[in-house]
């Protein structure tokens, strides 16, 4: 934990990083959400604990669009950042009241609760906003570029 960062980076005033200890002084929040996978399985009422993204890029001065989240690993996947803001997405670092788990993304993972899991990054470590789309891992194989499960986006041309 003591090497762990998260930054923002790309078309950004300045780019922005925390280290572990920096993100959890951050104002953290508890919140319930119904998750989604692509694989047609729902979990309802998850409890989780996390950073906000609009704590995150409070302060931060961009006009892009899209984000790429990258981790650990090299995965990585696009979103518009419509989709990160107004409380919609956070970096989650606690699932049901303990520390997530390197299985399910720990030390922290991006949390997207209204898009398909694929799009909540595990081992989470950065953000890079961007005026452009970029397909991330997924989208790049053929998945839907924003994944949102009540339109049933799973693929291209869903």
């Amino acid at each position: 934990m003591a090497e762990w960062t998260f930054s923002i980076v790309g078309e950004v005033d300045e780019p922005k990083r925390w280290t572990w200890d920096e993100l959890r002084r951050l104002q953290s929040e508890s919140f319930t959400a119904d998750i989604h996978c692509v694989t047609k399985w729902t979990k309802l009422d998850t409890r989780w604990m996390g950073v906000s993204l609009d704590t995150l890029l409070d302060g931060v001065e961009t006009a892009a669009e899209f984000a790429v989240a990258y981790s650990d690993g090299g995965y990585t996947t696009n979103l518009p950042l419509d989709d990160l803001t107004d409380g919609k997405a956070w970096i989650a670092f606690e699932y049901d009241g303990q520390p997530l788990d390197p299985e399910h993304g720990g030390p922290a993972r991006l949390l997207v609760p209204h898009l398909y899991l694929w799009k909540s990054a595990k081992w989470v470590r950065g953000l890079s906003l961007q005026n452009e789309d970029e397909p991330g891992f997924w989208e790049s194989n053929g998945y839907h570029l924003r994944g949102d499960p009540w339109r049933e986006q799973r693929y291209w041309g869903d």
